[in-house]
């Protein structure tokens, strides 16, 4: 199995049904852009992830829900390295979403030999502006002065806020990032003024980074963060990114913070 998989996962429930549609991106071992596919329902969704190669698929949702309440451990670890991720719980996800799309699916989604995790599409982009001035293979700063340029640094506001307006400026620049590492075959944002093609752009944006960081990880330039049983982040990492989560995690472990 080749290349790796991304899918931007329609997680709203009552835009299922709606104009919008989840997205599944491929890119080949040589970080080139082969396959988007729309999905709709359920069927669509896991039949086109059924049916692509790849040998990992990163999805920009929750696959695994343990709590009611509060956040997981995969979250607390990012929070202690400044990287924001929504507080997964399944009274959360209910009050935002609807209901929790991802774990009914995280089975189907399964096929052998091929990983499966979720991701961050901000924190793909962040990881890319981050690299533009701070190249993958250079050593790692000294943790200050990693904290305080890390900070500094933000992905492109490009995703539509719930069921809310596009932002196509935010589209752009996010496609920017991603065509300077991987190649988008000549995929690029739609020129169309109306609200449906910025919102299917970011979609496709979303999906492109989870394809990406699944790539970073099977080059072993990336870090899976958790478990899959408590939520396990597929996180794209140069130097200075994986020796803090490495850090952090050795420490939570320690204090007892956490179980991943």
């Amino acid at each position: 199995m080749t290349g790796a998989l991304g899918l931007h996962l329609l997680q709203h429930v009552a835009l299922v049904d709606s104009p919008r549609r989840s997205v599944l991106a491929r890119l080949d071992d040589d970080g080139r852009l082969t396959d988007l596919v729309e999905a709709a329902g359920d069927d669509e969704v896991t039949a086109a992830a059924a049916a692509a190669e790849g040998r990992v698929l990163v999805v920009d949702a929750p696959l695994v829900v343990p709590g009611d309440a509060g956040r997981r451990d995969v979250e607390a670890v990012l929070a202690w390295c400044d990287v924001t991720a929504f507080p997964v719980s399944r009274r959360r996800l209910v009050q935002v979403t609807g209901g929790a799309r991802g774990p009914l699916l995280a089975a189907a989604l399964e096929r052998p030999g091929r990983l499966l995790a979720e991701g961050l599409p901000d924190l793909v982009l962040r990881q890319i502006a981050w690299e533009r001035d701070h190249p993958p293979g250079a050593p790692a700063l000294d943790l200050g002065d990693y904290r305080a340029a890390w900070i500094g640094v933000r992905a492109p506001v490009y995703r539509p806020k719930g069921t809310g307006r596009a932002r196509p400026d935010g589209v752009r620049a996010a496609w920017d990032l991603l065509a300077g590492v991987v190649d988008l075959a000549g995929w690029r944002p739609s020129a169309a003024a109306d609200d449906w093609s910025a919102i299917a752009d970011a979609a496709v944006i979303d999906a492109v980074c989870g394809a990406y960081a699944g790539l970073r990880v099977a080059r072993g330039e990336g870090l899976l963060v958790g478990t899959p049983a408590r939520g396990m982040v597929a996180v794209p990492a140069g130097a200075d990114l994986r020796a803090r989560i490495e850090a952090t995690l050795v420490r939570l472990r320690a204090e007892g913070a956490i179980a991943v």
